[in-house]
């Protein structure tokens, strides 16, 4: 997504409106903007008599905030599980609905361990060639 543009530029581009010498095609040629920016910049100085750029809107709030204790309980008391069964105990337990990918990164924000530990060592045990697949020629 494109930053927003600085508050000089937009000042800039203010002021050669205001003068009236250019049209909005010439000022968006002379500041190597897009015509629609110039427009809108106008209109917005128009409306609020400032070039400001708008605050930011805010977003969507994640949604295990406020369960971050919760969160921290379930993990300490059954290390031993999957992402998945953590969401099935959140959404049980705390009437929490969520995913696996935003458990995760909920997770590696508290600092909190995303995978299960190993309670016993990998097998060992080596694998050998069957055999099949091999590609024999015709005699």
């Amino acid at each position: 997504m494109p930053r927003a543009l600085s508050l000089d530029l937009r000042s800039r581009i203010v002021h050669t409106c205001q003068a009236g010498e250019l049209t909005q095609v010439e000022i968006a040629d002379l500041f190597q903007v897009h015509l629609k920016t110039v427009e809108k910049l106008w209109r917005h100085f128009r409306r609020t008599g400032s070039a400001e750029a708008k605050p930011h809107g805010g977003g969507v709030p994640a949604r295990l905030t406020g369960h971050e204790q919760d969160l921290r309980r379930l993990i300490a008391e059954q290390s031993d599980h999957t992402l998945a069964q953590y969401v099935a105990l959140l959404r049980e337990r705390c009437h929490v609905v969520t995913s696996v990918p935003v458990l995760s990164r909920t997770l590696k924000a508290l600092g909190l361990p995303q995978k299960k530990s190993r309670s016993r060592p990998w097998n060992r045990t080596v694998l050998k060639p069957s055999g099949h697949g091999v590609a024999s020629r015709p005699s």
